[in-house]
């Protein structure tokens, strides 16, 4: 089951087909917010379990601080940094599992 807030997230992304409003910086903190989520679900894609990971789990390369707390200091540009390196390693692990394991007759 998705999140309530992810739900609501992925909604307010969708833009408006008739008016569109000014944006304001609740629009910008919710537009980078669902930019690292998305971003994210490469390494995590059960929206609760990484909604869980932005929220709590403190990353050590960035000061120690979550992914939240980043984007809220602004640092969203940071964190999607670590998530594309973060998925890169684990494309490049995938990778090198697939060469050495023998193949299965």
């Amino acid at each position: 089951m998705r999140s309530a807030s992810v739900v609501w997230l992925a909604a307010k992304s969708q833009p408006a087909t008739q008016q569109r409003r000014a944006p304001s910086t609740v629009d910008d903190a919710q537009r980078e917010t669902l930019a690292v989520l998305r971003l994210a679900a490469a390494l995590e894609p059960d929206p609760v379990e990484a909604l869980a990971w932005y929220r709590s789990v403190p990353l050590a390369v960035l000061d120690g601080l979550t992914a939240a707390e980043l984007v809220k200091q602004g640092r969203v540009h940071s964190v999607l940094t670590f998530l594309r390196a973060a998925i890169e390693i684990d494309r490049s692990e995938r990778k090198a599992l697939q060469w050495s394991t023998p193949p299965v007759l």
